[in-house]
């Protein structure tokens, strides 16, 4: 069967029609999905659902190089690609952080100057230069005194300093053989400077997530995605996507088996500061993510027809704003509905928060639409109106057997 989706990405021209993998709004949907378990459920799903960031990760490699590597005989391929970029994140970041200012504002929140750095995608340096978590929120001392959270911009941060550096590698060495090295090297290296780092780094910045939160310990995930991206481009492509359920498969079994390992074979909190995830738990999970993605390519695999399930479909299309709306969001729908949920006996109290849970869910939802609409997609409108279309003889047709 012909796998004919393809990546957000020319075919022949500049302005060829671009395609897109149904698969992979399924693969959003899961990784938007356990990120909210974490904020909303917490300690109740023992934390395993910030291993949704990791996906984003491989998934925003596997992406953003097929981009590139097929846009990189452009002849305005630097000014095409971070406009389409600026357009795609900058209008919601903004918005929403407009949206807190304001709140702040109100509410008499309590800004302190290395808040800045969030505005500037640095916000993943702020725990270690203030040497606490307290930037994480800002605090307020009118109303009801909810403290505005904006820990999660982090990840964004790490995503924003990636799409920094990677195009000028790619645009400069073209080659994918050299290009896949590089990706492989630093798949290698990473985890074992993850590993040196946990030995050599206080206890203190090691407990503030430092190895999680780093450009620099985190870019082995956008790279595994990034090497993917380039096999599916070469012969290696039929012989990847036929091991795909192998691939995901063994990875996941190997990261469980690691969990119960270091939990003495019980069910125990995952914690992104542990030492076994700080070093080979992020690469384990990796590869999952890598083999789920794989596997959500190929029309024929269960994986495939789970990915493409229309619930999973629409919300995957609206994963960027659901993942920027549901922390802020938080706070203020617990206070909204904590006095409901107080009115259940208490026998029948879990069933309530279960029910406030999904509701919950569903206004993020609602709101992540609304502003796809009304304040992403016009910016996304103007993408062919400030992006030069050129000639691009390094697309290709990724149409795999």
């Amino acid at each position: 069967m012909a796998l004919a989706n393809v990546i957000e990405q020319p075919a022949a021209t500049a302005s060829s029609p671009r395609h897109w993998y149904a698969g992979l709004d399924g693969v959003r949907a899961i990784a938007v999905t356990l990120v909210f378990t974490l904020h909303y459920l917490g300690a109740r799903t023992l934390a395993v659902g910030w291993t949704g960031v990791p996906i984003f990760f491989v998934l925003s490699g596997f992406l953003i190089t097929g981009i590139l590597y097929d846009n990189r005989s452009e002849l305005h391929r630097f000014r095409n690609f971070y406009v389409r970029r600026t357009l795609r994140i900058f209008p919601l970041y903004y918005f929403a952080w407009i949206l807190i200012l304001l709140a702040a504002l109100l509410l008499a929140g309590q800004w302190r100057p290395i808040h800045f750095l969030w505005l500037t995608y640095l916000g993943n340096y702020i725990r270690l230069i203030a040497g606490n978590k307290l930037p994480d929120r800002i605090y307020t001392f009118n109303g009801p005194r909810l403290p505005l959270e904006i820990g999660h911009f982090w990840s964004l941060a790490v995503e924003e300093q990636f799409y920094l550096i990677w195009p000028f590698i790619v645009f400069h060495l073209r080659e994918r053989k050299k290009l896949i090295r590089i990706c492989i090297l630093t798949i290698v290296f990473v985890p074992i400077l993850r590993a040196v780092l946990w030995k050599l780094l206080p206890e203190n910045t090691l407990s503030m997530d430092f190895l999680y939160r780093m450009t620099f310990t985190q870019c082995d995930a956008f790279l595994l995605g990034g090497l993917l991206a380039l096999w599916l481009r070469g012969p290696e492509k039929d012989r990847m996507l036929r091991h795909s359920n192998k691939i995901f498969g063994v990875s996941l079994v190997l990261f469980v088996a690691a969990y119960l390992a270091n939990n003495h074979w019980r069910l125990g909190y995952l914690s992104t500061s542990s030492g076994w995830v700080s070093t080979y738990g992020f690469s384990l999970i990796d590869f999952a993510a890598a083999g789920l993605i794989l596997c959500s390519l190929r029309p024929s695999s269960v994986v495939s027809r789970v990915m493409t399930l229309p619930p999973l479909r629409f919300l995957g299309r609206y994963s960027y704003g659901f993942y920027v709306y549901h922390v802020p969001l938080q706070p203020l729908l617990r206070h909204s509905f904590q006095p409901v949920l107080k009115l259940f006996p208490a026998h029948v109290r879990s069933f309530g928060e279960a029910l406030a849970v999904a509701l919950y869910f569903l206004i993020v939802l609602f709101v992540s639409v609304c502003s796809y609409h009304l304040i992403e997609l016009p910016f996304l409108r103007m993408k062919d109106r400030f992006t030069v279309r050129d000639a691009n003889p390094g697309a290709q047709d990724l149409t795999v057997a």
